[in-house]
């Protein structure tokens, strides 16, 4: 599971907003709880000016009369006050009980005559704690409370008044009292995530422009400087980047003058070092080509005296010796044997000469030609180039370059070149046959991606850094001149080269090169 990270903007919101949220938890419960006991003192009180009421009443009934249990059901009045106990706020009755538990007057006529059980006291409950009031309030259930007082007669208990007082009628108190104090703390709320988010975003402005300043030092702009209020902590911070900023344009500076210097003096060298490689070179060569000639003198003239002429004897009419035949032509081993040497030495003049010519090629400064190319049309033309060793090797060739892949920006001789190197190379790694895949598409940041793959013997580990080295090959007759100039190529078009190659399974040769825009279109 990903875990969400909060900047400082976030923190600064869910603290504030937290903080208000913890207040208004803990008002809204002081809140709730004082309303509670408030409900409750009033449901007491109610019932106890009701039970009051009754009592009043019940006295003037049953003073002077002869039977004043009867006296108590037959007085119209009080059954008026009992009956008017059904609409008062969360009282749910009200009844008359004789010293035994017995109805004798009730607010409901259907209890008459029976017996009432007690249930819990509601002045024990009003004065209870805070808590003991929600959970009993709060119970998912529902209680009914009573009011308890005693009726005397003389000096004799004469029986007890009881108010019915509900819990769920009291629950709906509350709650409607509790509706705009939960409205209010909603509404607390949310201005504080507003009054959060303004004061993040004040707070937090200096940040981002030290952020931003940053950035644009990231990216190498010299003199960037801040505008931050110099009386408080940010604007100190402020002067103390401008003062980095300023010291780091001048190091920069410094540092680019020293740098261009160094580039100039080594461009120097490197003029210095290809014209002494390149005279060299040609020093080189030209020995070489008056070796050839006189190498090709030299084996005219040992093919010329490699055949001799001998006398043959020929019998006379009469048994004896008579004049020689015609001269017969005969091979001398010791100059066939050097001519034998001189196409040893001859064969390894022309490979020197190869080697001197694939470097004057990789030295020699060339122009490039830049212009649209289409990797389609280079893989067409060089197909029959590769076909002959392709067959030799039974290798099955592959293309797949869409009509939809963008246009390279390149030389294309020089692109030929590269690609046809490195499907040679692909064709020889393959002397048992194997497919070559040549693969043009749409490549990252506005490149061409183009892949020579094999399926032939790999390159081992070991070697993978030093292919790309001038005269590295593995090759009994190889230059190793090939894969220089394709990194070469490469180079000089601004791409990059990379190989992946399993021992085993194959090689390939992943170039990504720059695509043609519009304006160079």
């Amino acid at each position: 599971m990903r875990r969400v990270r909060l900047g400082i903007k976030g923190k600064q919101i869910a603290g504030v907003t937290a903080i208000v949220g913890v207040a208004v938890v803990a008002l809204s419960g002081l809140y709730v709880t004082r309303l509670t006991r408030v409900v409750l003192h009033e449901a007491h009180a109610r019932a106890q000016l009701l039970s009051n009421t009754i009592l009043h009443r019940a006295r003037e009934v049953v003073t002077g009369a002869p039977e004043p249990y009867a006296a108590l059901q037959d007085d119209a009045g009080l059954r008026a006050i009992l009956e008017s106990s059904l609409y008062g706020e969360s009282v749910t009755g009200a009844a008359i009980l004789d010293t035994l538990g017995i109805v004798i007057a009730s607010s409901d006529p259907t209890r008459l005559g029976l017996r009432l059980d007690d249930r819990p006291d509601l002045a024990a409950l009003a004065d209870a704690s805070g808590l003991e009031q929600l959970r009993l309030i709060y119970s998912p259930e529902g209680r009914t409370l009573e009011l308890r007082q005693p009726m005397v007669l003389g000096d004799e208990a004469f029986g007890s008044i009881r108010i019915g007082v509900s819990t769920l009628l009291m629950r709906q108190e509350v709650n409607a009292a509790l509706r705009p104090a939960l409205l209010t703390g909603a509404v607390a709320l949310a201005i504080a995530v507003i009054v959060a988010a303004l004061l993040a975003q004040l707070l937090l402005r200096p940040i981002h422009v030290i952020r931003s300043g940053l950035t644009r030092l990231g990216k190498g702009e010299l003199g960037v400087t801040l505008d931050l209020p110099p009386d408080d902590e940010f604007g100190e911070l402020g002067q103390f980047f401008n003062v980095v900023s300023q010291q780091l344009s001048a190091d920069r500076a410094a540092q680019a003058d020293q740098k261009t210097e160094q580039v100039v003096a080594y461009s120097r060298k490197l003029v210095a070092l290809w014209r002494l490689t390149a005279g060299i070179a040609h020093e080189v060569k030209n020995p070489l080509n008056a070796m050839m000639i006189h190498l090709e003198l030299l084996r005219t003239k040992i093919r010329s005296g490699v055949l001799e002429t001998a006398p043959q004897p020929v019998a006379a009419s009469g048994g004896g010796l008579g004049l020689s035949a015609p001269e017969q032509r005969t091979m001398n081993p010791a100059l066939e044997g050097a001519l034998e040497h001189v196409q040893v030495i001859e064969s390894e003049i022309r490979r020197l000469d190869e080697v001197v010519q694939g470097f004057l090629k990789f030295t020699r400064p060339e122009d490039l030609r830049l212009q649209p190319v289409r990797v389609a049309t280079l893989f067409e033309e060089i197909l029959p180039v590769i076909e002959p060793e392709a067959q030799a090797n039974r290798v099955k060739v592959v293309v797949e370059a869409p009509v939809t892949v963008p246009d390279v920006h390149g030389d294309a001789a020089m692109l030929r070149q590269a690609f046809m190197n490195l499907a040679i190379n692909a064709c020889q790694a393959m002397p048992d046959g194997g497919t070559l895949r040549l693969v043009a598409a749409a490549g990252p940041r506005g490149m061409v991606e183009v892949r020579v793959e094999d399926t032939g013997v790999g390159i081992p580990p070991e070697n993978l850094g030093k292919i790309f080295d001038l005269y590295y090959t593995t090759k009994n007759h190889g230059t190793g001149i090939g894969l220089s100039m394709v990194y070469r190529i490469v180079q000089m078009h601004d791409g990059e080269l990379e190989v992946q190659s399993t021992p085993g399974s194959g090689t390939t040769f992943r170039l990504l090169l720059p695509r043609v825009n519009k304006t160079q279109a």
